[in-house]
């Protein structure tokens, strides 16, 4: 059985005609402007002759990569606010004094 991969809702596949080049060791296709994808990487599928490409979500990572860098000015500022924030529960706070050991707990006799 075959799956077809329609957006929803359905309405008729739009079909255009492009061309299919060598880049380096790896065939390329050229995407027509009015079928671009707003992402920087995408799944394929194979499906029986069908080829299928699919956008992948960007991570946070991603996106915070594209953000340009803050100037001196910003940068100290975003410190500044973060040194205003506990935001550390009780238990995640660092130790200021180091624990004194303990002496190990004699085992009742059985």
């Amino acid at each position: 059985m075959t799956t077809r991969y329609t957006s929803t809702p359905q309405r008729p596949p739009q079909v255009m005609e492009t061309t299919v080049f060598q880049s380096g060791n790896s065939q390329a296709v050229r995407i027509p402007k009015e079928f671009q994808i707003d992402a920087r990487r995408v799944e394929i599928v194979r499906d029986g002759q069908q080829l299928v490409l699919r956008p992948l979500s960007r991570s946070a990572a991603d996106a915070l990569a594209d953000l340009p860098p803050l100037t001196q000015a910003e940068a100290q500022a975003l410190d500044d606010a973060m040194a205003q924030i506990d935001d550390l529960l009780p238990l995640d706070e660092p130790e200021l004094m180091p624990r004194t050991p303990r002496s190990p707990r004699k085992r009742p006799a059985r």
